[in-house]
């Protein structure tokens, strides 16, 4: 029997891109590889780090990095975001095994080849089973609880962009390769995501019967109307199988601009560890908002916010640019 394994169970280990996109990073990329080698120093208090990076930025990885703790491989990319880009993990009859699914660059970037790659590199690494899947998905485009409900954005997978079949043959196909209970559809993400809308940014469980959905407070934007209308989803469709549900919202931060940029920012795109919640810190006045409501959800664990402007700017936060693969 084949079942996802929700995030917040333990990890064998994180897995990250170096940033290498310099069309997208432009001139922050220096700076964004600052704030991600600090962000995985401080993972890698809680668990193994494994760092992907090009042969051309190897030498520069390994004096930012200098850590013991954290192990760099040489590969080919061509982006920094592992959470698309990665397998997708599940447990088969208590063994992980892993599916790489097809990755096209989100439709709309013509640089993708290694990327499309990587999935099954990785998976080899770590002497893992896998098996090639006929569909286009990214890891940021799903979430999934413990109740075998698995989340998603029609504006992604359902996009002509990313040439995939009908929604009910979509839902055939995750249904029977994961053993769903079901496959909960959100109408899109936050406005002007490059990805057109991933989940991760707007939705997650994070167990007990307990879901994260954020929440804009300006009723005049895209994103006041189209997460209000998910939070009415999904209490709709989650209050008929579980019990004592629990929907927390979590406020978007404010407009965040850098090098006039504006950021597709939100708290919601965090990664966690066994001992620790590390959440994207904005510099806003949001963020000590945020902050105790993470402490009151996780009383057990340390709540990090993590400097990831710069992160940001090229379209993704913590969550983005991490895998985690499941530890049975």
């Amino acid at each position: 029997m084949m079942k996802l394994i929700p995030e917040w169970k333990d990890h064998e280990k994180c897995l990250i891109a170096w940033p290498c996109n310099k069309d997208l990073y432009g001139s922050v990329i220096e700076d964004a590889r600052l704030e991600i080698a600090n962000f995985a120093n401080q993972i890698s208090d809680d668990e193994q780090v494994e760092i992907y990076c090009n042969l051309s930025d190897f030498k520069e990885c390994l004096q930012i990095i200098s850590n013991s703790k954290i192990n760099i491989t040489q590969t080919n990319l061509d982006d920094s975001w592992m959470r698309d880009i990665a397998p997708i993990f599940y447990k088969n009859n208590g063994r992980l095994e892993s599916y790489s699914f097809n990755f096209n660059g989100y439709g709309k970037y013509p640089n993708y080849e290694n990327d499309n790659k990587l999935s099954e590199f990785i998976s080899s690494q770590l002497n893992l089973p896998i098996k090639k899947i006929d569909l286009t998905l990214e890891g940021g485009a799903i979430t999934y609880d413990e109740n075998g409900n698995l989340f998603t954005t029609e504006s992604v997978l359902l996009n002509p962009n990313r040439s995939n079949p009908k929604k009910n043959i979509i839902e055939e196909k995750l249904t029977t390769l994961f053993d769903l209970n079901s496959i909960i559809w959100l109408p899109t993400g936050l406005e002007g995501d490059d990805t057109d809308g991933h989940i991760d940014n707007i939705f997650c469980p994070i167990g007990d019967q307990r879901y994260l959905i954020a929440k804009s407070n300006d009723q005049t934007t895209f994103d006041y109307k189209s997460l209000t209308e998910a939070n009415l989803i999904l209490n709709s469709k989650l209050s008929l199988t579980v019990n004592n549900l629990k929907i927390i919202e979590i406020p978007l931060p404010s407009n965040k601009i850098i090098h006039n940029k504006k950021l597709v920012a939100s708290y919601i795109n965090f990664y966690s560890t066994k001992n620790t919640i590390f959440i994207p810190k904005f510099n806003v006045k949001e963020d000590e908002e945020v902050y105790d409501i993470f402490k009151s959800l996780f009383n057990n664990k340390k709540i990090e916010m993590i400097e990831s402007a710069n992160i940001n700017y090229g379209g993704g936060n913590l969550h983005c640019i991490t895998m985690n693969v499941p530890k049975l």
